[in-house]
């Protein structure tokens, strides 16, 4: 479901965003093409990572946080306000957990971080917790792997990549016991991993000039073909 306070928000802000968090998206026309009502499961380098989801993901994407970052009352309003779900990781609460499921359902993305925690040692993929798998399971939903190239800096270009969905939907309906959820959060981290491998590749060859020439080469192609067709039209409505 559309928010206009947080689409809104980030139109007004996308520009700042463009110089404190600039950001190219590996494949983020496939990204489009995906239903909605799905998670976006992602490693987790820095604190920016959110604001590469929000502010370069297409559409409404919400974000999963841990309970301790509401703040005060004017943070917590503002944070709610522009879609953050909040859950506590320790005793994760009923109320919290059937948000995050019905908001889902209604047909929002949710990013959630499996790691549950910043990765401060290296890239590879840590421990991740089952949360996400039991919503994608609960909900029967979606769920999109995104990869984050390294650890944002501010004013510093990072890269981020959309992978192929992950196929869940033979766990649709299980019971959510330790052997289904494993299963589910395995094929999680394999799919963040192949598309952190595909963004490595992309950044070391500068794919975004390879998908700039393709477009060029596209948009030139459908030219001629207009032109072609529109010479065709004319020549039919003097033989008419």
């Amino acid at each position: 479901m559309k928010n206009r306070f947080h689409m809104v928000l980030r139109f007004l802000l996308f520009p700042l965003a463009r110089l404190l968090f600039p950001c190219r998206v590996m494949d983020k026309d496939k990204y489009t093409k995906y239903d909605r009502g799905q998670i976006l499961i992602s490693n987790h380098l820095s604190w920016m990572d959110v604001a590469y989801h929000i502010f370069w993901i297409p559409g409404y994407t919400r974000a999963l946080s841990k309970k301790e970052n509401e703040g005060g009352k004017l943070q917590h309003w503002f944070l709610k306000k522009i879609g953050i779900l909040f859950v506590n990781r320790d005793k994760p609460e009923l109320s919290s957990m059937r948000e995050c499921i019905n908001a889902l359902k209604d047909g929002d993305a949710i990013s959630i971080f499996p790691e549950g925690t910043r990765n401060r040692v290296n890239r590879e993929i840590m421990h991740m917790h089952s949360g996400a798998a039991m919503f994608a399971i609960k909900a029967e939903a979606g769920v999109v792997p995104i990869a984050v190239h390294h650890k944002g800096k501010l004013f510093r270009r990072n890269y981020i990549g959309v992978g192929d969905r992950i196929d869940i939907s033979d766990l649709y309906g299980k019971r959510t016991d330790e052997r289904t959820l494993q299963e589910a959060t395995d094929r999680f981290r394999a799919g963040i991993e192949k598309t952190l491998a595909k963004l490595d590749k992309y950044v070391e060859e500068k794919g975004w000039k390879k998908e700039k020439k393709i477009k060029r080469q596209n948009a030139k192609l459908l030219k001629k073909q207009y032109k072609i067709a529109k010479k065709q039209a004319r020549k039919a409505g003097k033989n008419a």
